[in-house]
């Protein structure tokens, strides 16, 4: 297959995906035409909106406390959070687990590094 083949099979799958949609676009206004007639549209959207809007409501306030209960629960339990520390000897900050797992062998390292930002 050349170039020029690829080209027109993607050109040509292109066109197909826009007839596609269009066709999709029509149908859905028949449909739409066919639920919500249109001398009677407004009256039928109202009501449907009536109808969903305790759910919608049900919905937000359940995803806010979720959302919440993440947040105060389960974050300050040390889930996914690094306790930070000041690094002895150094003017920069470093996570207390990598301290505290060998300090000996923090210390042996804390002047082999010249380029370090050492106080």
């Amino acid at each position: 297959m050349g170039i020029e083949e690829v080209k027109n099979y993607v050109v040509d799958k292109l066109k197909e995906l826009l007839l596609l949609l269009d066709n999709f676009g029509a149908q859905f206004l028949e449909w739409s035409d066919k639920v919500f007639p249109p001398d009677t549209r407004k009256d039928k959207i109202n009501h449907w909106y009536h109808v969903a809007l305790p759910f919608l409501i049900t919905t937000l306030v359940f995803v806010v406390v979720s959302y919440c209960c993440y947040c105060c629960c389960c974050r300050r339990r040390g889930g996914g959070r690094i306790r930070m520390m000041k690094a002895p000897g150094r003017n920069c900050r470093m996570p207390r687990s990598t301290f505290e797992s060998n300090p000996r062998s923090y210390f042996r390292n804390l002047r082999s590094y010249p380029g370090d930002q050492l106080v």
